[in-house]
């Protein structure tokens, strides 16, 4: 009996081979047959006496490993502290994007996601082959360290320039970040879900196509400010091979929290529990519903635009967000973050290359949209708002005081030397905003990247410094961005047809995917020359992962040096500062 099920196979294979062999049928015309499907991709681990069957997803032309696990859930007691690693083990099923991290929804008060949220997508255009594998690019998304998900970045384009690409997810607002500046809630516990993502690319990315000794950390925004501390930390040191970071910098106002046992105060209070003992005060805030802590964070960050104004929404520092934990006191735990690591002597940055850049109207859309009716009426009822109020403000926003540069920065905005710079026509409003959005742009973003790149080259380290100016019919800043005060409700129609604002270049390397990495609409809504200048600056990017060097055509491009005015990368469509930020600048640093 155990005999039949092998003669039934064997007969009816005999039939089709005697039917075949006496009779031919020929097919003129009609449609070709349609490729049998390919198996999903099967992916084989073996890691700290571990071994994992891990199960992807052929996404043509790549292979897609979706919702991989790389931290223990940070939920009970666990939430606040630095996350436990997970090791791949037994089968693992990546073919489905894992859920955001807690996080408001823009516009309405509703919260989504779910804090068990320490998961990573892998994209990787070919498996292990038996070769060194291909550069990695590891992407932290952006958000105002409130806002978005691995899921919301089509990489397509990124992972055709032969690179694997992998988007990390890490915990967000208060559940990431809340500190009070001491051991008992030291903060950075989102910049700690970084490291062990790191880590993790390091451990299992060359079972997935890619060299874990070229890993390359990317951000937008205050991911790349996270990138740049991150990838500098002492705990991570040599894990990464280069930085990219865009519109953002460890130096941006936004960057990090200087005041952070007041925010974590204010979040106590508001959510009902005691501050007289921090240890209580954390006890209870572990005891409540994430939704609870993650609304109350909306609701400050309402009430800090509200009294601060417009240039805080711009800047973007309204809540909980990374700290400067100080020098290691050998007692405790090293720190993530222990000094401003661009003024840290003993960081790692002088083996790192960098790629750093910022739009050519970081403000303008905010500032000529949802702040305009706000600019508007100071402009015309305070008395010398540009040049007395605007430029203390400007002043603080700059936020350098801890960088050794920063007094000779600020010569740029003393009242008599920016006086010119932000002189207009009183009678055309219009100018007034340009002029603002302008002033903003440079102290928000354009001084933060010079003087980043500036750090860089004194250390005799290769930086690279763009400008993106292509004005397109690419998504805008806003698919990808959402809820951030400098973003608002803008949408296509507020464009100006000159405004390449704040997370506008995002489009042209990735495509704009909803939380389930749909597609938000149509990625295709492009021309020829949009289509060139994302060839360009995908090349651009995947070349300075490969290696960690840039080049136009046949020509290698200097990295950044003032000495030598080598801060213009120009190729028609992406190029460098060369605005008057970057000429003042010159002359004081």
């Amino acid at each position: 009996m155990n005999l039949t099920p092998l003669l039934l196979v064997l007969t009816l294979h005999g039939v089709v081979c005697d039917e075949r062999s006496a009779r031919v049928r020929r097919i003129v015309g009609g449609d070709a047959a349609v490729a049998p499907p390919e198996d999903d991709p099967v992916v084989f681990t073996r890691f700290a006496g571990k071994t994992a069957r891990v199960l992807g997803v052929r996404d043509l032309p790549h292979y897609v490993f979706r919702g991989i696990r790389y931290g223990h859930a940070p939920t009970g007691k666990e939430r606040f502290l630095r996350p436990r690693q997970y090791f791949l083990q037994g089968f693992e099923n990546a073919t489905r994007f894992p859920p955001p991290c807690v996080q408001p929804v823009p516009g309405q008060d509703k919260v989504i996601g779910d804090e068990d949220c320490l998961f990573l997508n892998v994209f990787t255009p070919t498996l292990p082959t038996g070769l060194e594998g291909l550069p990695v690019i590891m992407w932290i998304h952006g958000g105002g360290y409130r806002y978005g998900s691995a899921s919301q970045y089509g990489v397509r384009h990124l992972v055709g320039k032969q690179v694997v690409v992998v988007t990390i997810q890490y915990r967000l607002g208060s559940l990431g970040f809340l500190s009070t500046g001491s051991k008992t809630l030291p903060g950075n516990a989102a910049l700690w879900d970084m490291v062990l993502a790191v880590q993790w690319t390091r451990n299992y990315i060359g079972f997935f196509g890619g060299n874990p000794h070229k890993i390359v950390v990317m951000g937008h925004g205050t991911g790349a400010s996270s990138a740049i501390m991150v990838a500098l930390s002492n705990v991570a040191k040599g894990l990464a091979s280069g930085i990219v970071a865009m519109s953002g910098s460890s130096l941006s106002r936004f960057a990090t929290d200087d005041a952070p046992k007041n925010t974590a105060m204010q979040v106590a209070e508001a959510n009902g529990c005691p501050v007289v003992s921090e240890l209580t005060m954390v006890k209870c805030l572990q005891n409540l519903s994430p939704d609870s802590i993650i609304k109350v964070d909306s609701s400050i960050e309402s009430q800090r635009i509200d009294n601060r104004g417009f240039i805080s929404g711009l800047a973007g520092k309204l809540g909980s967000a990374p700290v400067f934990e100080g020098r290691r006191d050998g007692r405790s735990l090293p720190p993530v973050a222990e000094n401003e690591p661009l003024n840290d002597p003993d960081s790692a940055h002088s083996r790192i290359p960098l790629l750093t850049g910022i739009t050519k109207d970081e403000t303008k859309r905010a500032c000529q949209g949802q702040y305009k009716d706000e600019i508007v009426k100071k402009l015309r009822g305070v008395p010398d708002f540009l040049d007395k109020v605007l430029v203390k403000n400007l002043q603080d926003s700059l936020g350098l005081q801890s960088n050794n540069n920063s007094r000779r920065v600020w010569s740029l905005l003393d009242p008599k030397q920016f006086k010119n710079y932000l002189e207009y026509s009183k009678s055309n409003i219009h100018e007034g905003l340009g002029k603002i959005s302008e002033a903003t742009g440079d102290a928000l973003f354009n001084v933060p990247a010079f003087l980043t790149a500036d750090a860089w080259s004194k250390q005799n380290a290769p930086s690279y410094l763009y400008r993106f100016e292509h004005v397109g019919k690419k998504k805008k800043g806003y698919n990808f961005l959402k809820g951030l005060p400098i973003i608002g409700n803008s949408t296509q129609s507020d464009d100006s047809n000159d405004t390449v604002a704040h997370g506008d270049e995002l489009a042209y390397l990735f495509d704009a995917q909803d939380f389930q990495g749909r597609s938000l609409g149509s990625n295709d809504d492009s021309n020829e020359e949009d289509d060139k200048v994302r060839d360009i600056f995908t090349q651009m990017v995947t070349d300075f992962a490969r290696f960690g060097k840039l080049s136009l055509g046949n020509e290698e491009v200097k990295p950044f040096s003032i000495t030598d005015n080598n801060f213009v990368l120009r190729d028609g469509v992406v190029a460098g500062v060369g605005a008057k930020t970057a000429e003042q600048l010159v002359s004081v640093v």
